[in-house]
């Protein structure tokens, strides 16, 4: 797994920094699913894919799915791309990235940030 781009969009002042992640099919159910339960398989649900992407945010205390491709293309940010590059940064696995003692309640990444 490994860390692809920052998010630079609009989003709730409790979130800080966020970072885009990208896991494969299989750190996804190893990994992300255990922490996530059904919204991590909701995510996934109907799709053939190799990759998945999670927002990771609030110090690493969550992690949200990118579960409309409307959140990648801006659509919270006036058209313009919410996302920039960053150092591209790989993990081992998820307990590097985030605090999985103290992870806060998932939610679709879509209605978080439309929580504004």
């Amino acid at each position: 797994m490994r860390i692809i781009k920052k998010w630079i969009g609009r989003k709730p002042e409790n979130a800080g920094e966020m970072w885009l992640l990208e896991v494969t099919q299989s750190e996804m159910f190893e990994q992300i699913y255990p922490l996530l339960g059904q919204l991590a398989l909701h995510a996934t649900s109907g799709h053939d894919v190799d990759y998945r992407l999670y927002l990771v945010c609030e110090g690493g205390r969550r992690i949200l799915p990118v579960d409309k491709p409307s959140v990648m293309r801006g659509a919270y940010c006036g058209g313009v791309s919410p996302l920039a590059d960053c150092e591209i940064r790989e993990f081992a696995g998820i307990a590097d990235l985030v605090d999985t003692s103290n992870l806060l309640p998932a939610v679709e990444a879509s209605v978080y940030l439309a929580s504004l």
